[in-house]
């Protein structure tokens, strides 16, 4: 079973090279997830909640070749890191904070990303944080990661520049150098979360109106030099240059037709179950 999933996860990814858990390889591994299956939140916007059961997940990423949000894909990554052989992999729980005003309080902990070890050091791995995924491996002790969509960096919570009262809970902040400033993105728990404690806040997250996903269209996926995003009807291209500057090209889409096909042809999303009359109706309304 193992074996038959691993084979699969990489064929969905498009990913036939080495698999020794070694740090070039699970980026290249990570590289390729995100730019094969796409953070979206279709089945939320259409009325249904998120399974994110192994089989839940494997039968929507990879058998339907559909995408997901952060429960799905971190779940999706964190086993085939733990089938390749890779140490300590867990799941953890984070606070968003991204575009976020300070003094709002403590957001709930309805974020998940993979942590593992390489020669005793940790690392985050996360193929889920919408437009603002970190394109690459990101060691918690480092200063700072450039990745070839942005730079990165971890500081204590209590650097994040916020009142203490917005990172209850919170151990690290994980930043993006944005516009020539640091802007906080989410903040990670570094316990490990039970898997009751994902279900929990999955359950909050694909049900509930206050995270954005039932009531908004939200997909973004990465490439070789780019973000690719749509919120709501507003897709967005931004492309980076090899100085870390980057341009954007928007438009807005005008009907179902169109969205269907800008979701098959940008972010490959294949599923001819889906309704895409109710989810442009979703997406107009926001």
């Amino acid at each position: 079973m193992a074996d038959r999933f691993l084979r699969d996860y990489l064929s969905r990814i498009g990913y036939s090279g080495d698999t020794a858990p070694t740090i070039e390889n699970i980026a290249a591994i990570h590289a390729h997830h995100t730019r094969a299956i796409p953070f979206e939140n279709l089945t939320p916007a259409g009325g249904g909640i998120v399974d994110i059961s192994a089989q839940g997940i494997e039968d929507v990423l990879v058998r339907r070749r559909r995408g997901g949000y952060c429960f799905q894909h971190s779940g999706l990554l964190s086993r085939a890191l733990a089938e390749l052989g890779a140490a300590d992999v867990e799941n953890h729980l984070g606070r968003v904070y991204w575009q976020r005003e300070p003094g709002s309080g403590a957001p709930a902990r309805t974020h998940q990303a993979t942590l593992f070890t390489h020669d005793g050091e940790r690392y985050l791995l996360d193929a889920g944080f919408g437009g603002f995924t970190p394109s690459g491996v990101l060691p918690l002790g480092t200063a700072e990661t450039v990745t070839a969509l942005g730079t990165f960096r971890f500081v204590a919570a209590a650097e994040a520049g916020l009142p203490a009262g917005d990172t209850a809970g919170t151990d690290l902040m994980l930043q993006a150098m944005v516009g020539g400033g640091w802007a906080n993105l989410y903040g990670i728990d570094l316990r490990p979360s039970a898997p009751a404690d994902l279900a929990v806040a999955n359950w909050f997250t694909s049900t509930s109106d206050t995270p954005p996903f039932t009531r908004s269209l939200i997909f973004a996926i990465l490439t070789e030099r780019g973000r690719v995003t749509l919120s709501n009807l507003v897709l967005s291209v931004r492309t980076y240059a090899q100085d870390g500057s980057s341009a954007v090209e928007k438009r807005t889409l005008s009907s179902a037709a169109e969205l269907r096909d800008v979701a098959r042809e940008l972010f490959l999303i294949e599923d001819a179950r889906i309704d895409w009359d109710r989810i442009y109706r979703v997406a107009a309304a926001a």
